[in-house]
């Protein structure tokens, strides 16, 4: 079990990591064994333990391990009145300091190693870290010492008492099911996604039937990008619960690695209800968080897998009323359409012409079958109408669907086409804003604005739709007014 050691001063304890973690190793070790000893017997070659391959696999895996050991035995973590202080003495000597003030939350995940040793793993994220997906800090503990510990650094974090037990006794804001989270899975991805993961599946079906051989790289390649992360959503928001106590939001899912994370209100940047253009066609949307230092392998702090249109708009008015107001739903105006759309007629002139070129190149200069013909139509079709068609349609949609507007502490930018996402966006929290024109949009008035802020996963610019300058510039101006007359304070925010 873990070495705890008590300070003099009461209000500091000394942890080391639980044993576990060098089973970790032990486990990756075997199963790099296992992987490769698979496909030499599926490749006919056998399982040949004394294989270089095998071998070489060992050596590593066995020199990982005993690092493992050492760092386990050499690493501790102090956690004092105001910081955490790791000590790492391996090979070289190295001292951390994480101040409570700078933390973002603590986190909880439970693997199938941790289920099996009765522990838990507490992932500590600093608010300001760019790669907020890898946490600062990991300390593996025994599940109620792991507890004891959450509560008493959450308690500093969050500047009030969180029970663990007491928490998990809170009623979920919204009602999801398991089979919503199954929805989501599949329906919440970007259409970006989804059209590639679509193209690969068809390429997949359309080369076994024609029997070249090569359909096994489609279907490898649809596994990764569409199945894969797919499964991969449903087990992390499996059983998924969110609730608020006071300025703190936590959100609890998982079905073989349990996660649970709470942060503050004050330390989310922006608010985002993103709707993909298949949401959009069943009135589904998502709700998400930019909470700095916060986040995954699956992106951003998830506030509501997706869900009907009505039911994620009354959470977010429930769970973050800070950042949501009253919108009078100001679409791109009228001078904006034609910068909008010459943009898009270019583009599809540009791929028509392109369709067409390769279209008489290859029937003036190839001698081809019906087969390849078919191909060939296929191609012309997909360059020289259904390209240019979307773009076309992709310049209607963003004329009517993108919005602007300025509330009390936050602005909305609506943007997207096909996907469409509301982001409500903190005053205080925009590092830059830049309002730029190009030489149509100036003949206007027009112009975009480029808000620049930092994201859960480094920094982040956002683009608006084409609106009139002066209204843009409005933005920058609200934000340095709160910095002069002392509406931003940055102590509100620690």
């Amino acid at each position: 079990m873990e070495e705890q050691v008590y300070d003099e001063n009461l209000d500091s304890r000394t942890y080391r990591n639980h044993y576990s973690i060098v089973v970790q190793s032990l486990v990756s070790l075997l199963l790099m064994i296992g992987f490769v000893g698979f496909f030499g017997m599926i490749s006919g070659g056998g399982f040949n333990p004394f294989s270089p391959v095998i071998l070489l696999i060992v050596a590593v895996g066995l020199i990982s391990v005993f690092v493992s050991i050492r760092i386990w035995m050499k690493t501790t973590f102090t956690f004092g009145p105001t910081e955490i202080v790791i000590v790492k003495d391996t090979y070289f000597k190295k001292s951390s300091n994480i101040q409570y003030t700078r933390l973002a939350s603590v986190n909880v995940r439970r693997n199938i190693i941790n289920h099996l040793f009765g522990t838990t793993t507490l992932l500590f994220n600093v608010n300001s870290s760019v790669n907020s997906t890898s946490a600062e800090a990991t300390l593996t503990l025994p599940m109620d010492e792991a507890d004891r510990l959450r509560e008493m650094v959450s308690a500093r974090i969050f500047q009030r008492e969180m029970v663990v037990e007491e928490d998990k006794k809170e009623e979920t804001l919204v009602e999801i099911s398991n089979f919503d989270v199954i929805l989501h899975g599949f329906f919440g991805q970007p259409t970006r996604s989804t059209v590639i993961g679509l193209i690969f599946l068809a390429y997949s079906l359309i080369t076994m039937f024609i029997g070249d051989g090569s359909s096994l790289i489609g279907w490898l390649v649809f596994g990764f990008t569409s199945i894969v992360p797919w499964i991969r959503t449903i087990l992390r928001y499996y059983n998924y619960r969110i609730y608020r106590v006071d300025d703190t939001i936590t959100v609890e899912s998982g079905l073989i690695n349990n996660y649970r994370s709470s942060f503050n209100i004050k330390k989310v940047n922006s608010v985002r209800i993103r709707e993909p253009l298949l949401a959009r066609a069943m009135r589904k949307s998502l709700l998400e968080a930019e909470v700095v230092g916060l986040a995954d392998s699956n992106g951003l702090p998830l506030l509501c897998p997706l869900k009907n249109r009505k039911v994620v708009d009354a959470l977010a008015q429930q769970l973050v009323p800070e950042f949501i107001f009253e919108s009078n739903n100001q679409t791109q105006p009228r001078e904006s359409l034609v910068p909008t759309m010459l943009y898009k007629i270019f583009w599809a002139a540009v791929f028509a012409i392109i369709g067409v070129a390769i279209f008489l190149y290859v029937t003036n200069t190839y001698s081809i079958s019906e087969l390849d013909k078919y191909f060939l139509y296929g191609v012309v079709s997909l360059l020289s109408l259904l390209i240019p068609l979307l773009l076309i349609i992709h310049g209607a949609l963003a004329q009517k669907n993108r919005e602007f507007e300025m509330g009390q502490e936050t602005f909305l930018l609506i943007t997207g086409a096909y996907d469409r996402q509301r982001e409500y966006i903190r005053y205080d929290k925009v590092q830059k804003c830049d309002v730029s024109s190009g030489p149509i949009q100036r003949r206007f008035g027009v112009g975009t604005c480029m808000v620049g802020l930092m994201s859960a996963q480094g920094f982040r610019g956002i683009r608006s739709g084409i609106f009139r300058r002066d209204e843009l510039e409005l933005i920058g101006k609200e934000v340095m007014d709160r910095i002069r007359d002392g509406r931003y304070d940055y102590r509100r925010y620690l």
